[in-house]
């Protein structure tokens, strides 16, 4: 779409159920790739694209991945949102969230879109994260009384400080093979928490997706954008 307020692009996006988000990390890379085959542009070119959470900068760089400036992560429980206590210094770091019966400890995080981060049942269990029965229990923390606006949830298993695996119930979607917002949420949660560094992979069953929390607050994903196929639809 035309850019707004100077930038190049404008990018919205719509869920399987007709919802709209603030902003898809996977969709932005996918978007830079699209533009940028459409313009025949540079290899390195970068582009600024206006969503509905702010102002995005994805990169294309000489290997064929493509970076993205995701933006400071929003840490504040009210800005999240959520009603969940904060724990430290306004945010939600490592609660007790009773779902069905069950406590779980999550962090909260804002990438423009609402995410519940969790890397432990209150028993302090790591997860083994492909033996969650993520159909029955992600629609439970999606609708979950303490996220007015909804969330997505990340179910996370720590491989190393540097290593993480990841699933993912999307906010009006559902399992999904990836999340871009969520992984750079789930470093940001990783962190706070002190369980990884803020340089990161993390694995997602569509493949993997390097996360870095910068100095300067920013957090940047680097992955993959491929065309897989062309075609034409009737409206």
């Amino acid at each position: 779409m035309p850019g707004i307020n100077g930038s190049d692009y404008s990018m919205r996006i719509f869920n399987s159920d007709g919802s709209e988000p603030e902003m898809c990390g996977n969709g932005i890379r996918c978007m830079a790739r699209f533009v940028a085959n459409l313009e025949n542009a540079a290899e390195t070119r970068s582009y600024n694209i206006h969503t509905l959470a702010g102002l995005i900068i994805p990169k294309l760089r000489e290997d064929g991945q493509v970076e993205v400036d995701m933006g400071a992560p929003i840490l504040n429980a009210p800005d999240v949102p959520t009603k969940l206590t904060s724990s430290k210094d306004g945010a939600v770091v490592k609660v007790p969230l009773n779902v069905d019966g069950e406590n779980w400890l999550v962090t909260c995080v804002s990438m423009g879109n609402p995410h519940c981060v969790t890397f432990a049942r209150e028993d302090g269990k790591d997860l083994e994260v492909n033996c969650l029965p993520l159909e029955k229990i992600g629609p439970l923390f999606e609708h979950h009384e303490v996220f007015p606006a909804r969330t997505n949830t990340e179910f996370i298993q720590v491989i190393s400080r540097s290593h993480v695996r990841m699933r993912v119930w999307e906010r009006g979607a559902g399992a999904t093979l990836a999340c871009g917002t969520g992984a750079c949420a789930v470093v940001v949660a990783g962190v706070l928490e002190g369980r990884t560094e803020k340089k990161c992979t993390v694995d997602l069953p569509g493949g993997p997706l390097e996360i870095e929390w910068r100095e300067n607050n920013h957090v940047y994903m680097t992955g993959p954008a491929e065309l897989v196929f062309e075609g034409k639809a009737f409206l």
